[in-house]
């Protein structure tokens, strides 16, 4: 009998396929969807066929999942369809059915209980109800069913509930893009642990507040989100730009978006967490929070950040701790420059390991008990000379200008000097001529000056008692 076998139920497969691709007669084609013994002889016939009935006899009952899934995808009968969508063994053939079919009572059955997610999947993508998606979404154990739900969800309160609690980042962001509280789309850019759920909610309340704008100076791809710099210019919103600052790609934009920024807990966060220095620093010179600030100053391994800090601490023990402890001169140096507490800073000008350090202090120091002491122990003759510049007690004055071992430290204590007596022996006596000349200028004794004029063995010393004499 096998030789009389027909060419379309050749063992051969190739044969077979080639054979049925040339039959039109739907009588023909029927007998091979049913008789042939490859399926892929019986597959070829059923995508020729057209009639409803036959397609759902082979939909039901071929032995071939492949055969079962092309007679699906040409049925129309929602009835047949309903039952494969159910029953069938092969998942890909209930998938099949499930996305052509449309009675929402059985995409709901098999959404809320098929043991595989992507045909709850599918069927969730094609349920309209919302209290079953509602469902679905709250409680599907696979995060892209439930995301699957979510995005067809309008319920804002239930969306606001899963963009804020949901396990799964993608579920939260699928639910940020179909909520409308820009109050909360704000707070979910600045506070989500996870930065596509940020920036989602950061794309959305621009878009929603800022239509007309947004469209030609927000962009989002790939996860990122990028802004133009015009538009943070026109930005007014806080919660806006706290999530522009937080999320944007481009450091320039988020730099330009914290110097718009005067929400504090937004400054705090990018303050401490941005990635790049320069937004970090440029959100630490708008803080205000004094225990943010003694933190930053105390802590960041970044020198200019701490010294962004420090310029805006009022801490007295706090930037004192920063003199004695800080790495950094510039850093201990702009801690100097706020302290104004008298006591602090005299330790610091008289005990403080760097000599700039101790000049600085000096600087913001009135306290002339201090100040001598300084002027006249100091091991470093620019700290002497600065603490003499501030000098008012001429009796300090006077004991630095006879004795300091430096010229220079002897001659701004002359500058200082009004006791002619000192200042006579200082003229006469001296052994440099720069410190001559300096209390020269302040003498006013004439007998003095004129002695100087005709004796002193330097010439600037000399002319300098002329000019007194004459002038």
């Amino acid at each position: 009998m096998g030789l009389f076998r027909p060419a379309w139920d050749s063992n051969n497969q190739g044969k077979a396929v080639n054979a049925v691709e040339k039959i039109t007669d739907e009588a023909k084609l029927t007998r091979i969807a049913k008789e042939a013994r490859r399926w892929e002889a019986r597959l070829a016939a059923v995508e020729r066929l057209t009639d409803q009935n036959l397609l759902a006899d082979i939909a039901l009952n071929d032995k071939d999942g492949d055969v079962r899934l092309a007679a699906v995808e040409r049925l129309t009968d929602q009835s047949v369809l309903a039952v494969i969508a159910l029953n069938d063994k092969d998942g890909d053939v209930r998938r099949a059915a499930v996305e052509r079919a449309t009675d929402q009572s059985v995409l709901a059955d098999i959404a809320l209980n098929d043991k595989h997610c992507n045909i709850r999947r599918a069927a969730v993508e094609r349920l309209t109800g919302q209290s079953v998606l509602a469902a679905v979404a709250q409680n599907d154990e696979d995060w892209s069913v439930r995301k699957a739900a979510v995005e067809r969800l309008t319920g804002q309160i239930l969306l606001a509930a899963i963009a804020q609690n949901d396990e799964d980042y993608p579920v939260r962001a699928a639910a940020v893009w179909r909520l409308t509280d820009q109050n909360l789309l704000a707070a979910i850019a600045q506070n989500d642990e996870s930065s596509n759920v940020r920036r989602a909610a950061t794309v959305r309340v621009v878009n929603l507040r800022y239509p007309d704008a947004a469209r030609e100076s927000m962009f989002y791809g790939n996860g990122s989100v990028s802004v133009d710099w015009n538009f943070i210019a026109r930005l007014t919103d806080q919660g806006v730009l706290a999530a522009v600052a937080l999320n944007s790609e481009n450091s320039y934009v988020r730099v330009a978006a914290v110097e718009r920024l005067t929400d504090q807990r937004a400054l705090a966060a990018i303050a401490q967490n941005d990635g790049n220095k320069d937004v970090r620093k440029a959100a630490v010179k708008r803080v205000t929070d004094q225990n943010l600030l003694a933190s930053i100053a105390l802590n960041n391994k970044n020198s200019n950040i701490r010294k962004a800090a420090v310029k805006r601490l009022t801490d007295q023990s706090i930037l004192a701790t920063i003199v004695q402890n800080d790495e950094d001169y510039y850093v201990r140096k702009a801690a100097i420059a706020n302290l104004t507490d008298q006591g602090i800073l005299a330790t610091i000008a008289q005990g403080d390991r760097d000599g700039y350090a101790r000049q600085a202090a000096i600087a913001r120091l009135t306290d002339q008990r201090a100040l001598a002491a300084v002027a006249q122990n100091d091991e470093y003759g620019y700290v002497r000379e600065a603490a003499v510049w501030k000098l008012t007690d001429q009796r300090a004055l006077v004991a630095v200008a006879q004795n300091d071992e430096d010229g220079y430290v002897r001659a701004a204590a002359v500058w200082k000097l009004t006791d002619q007596g000192a200042l006579a022996a200082i003229a006469q006596n001296d052994e440099d001529w720069s410190v001559r000349v300096a209390a020269v200028k302040s003498l006013t004794d004439q007998r003095i000056l004129a002695a100087i004029a005709q004796n002193d063995k330097n010439g600037y010393v000399r002319k300098a008692a002329v000019e007194r004499l004459t002038g």
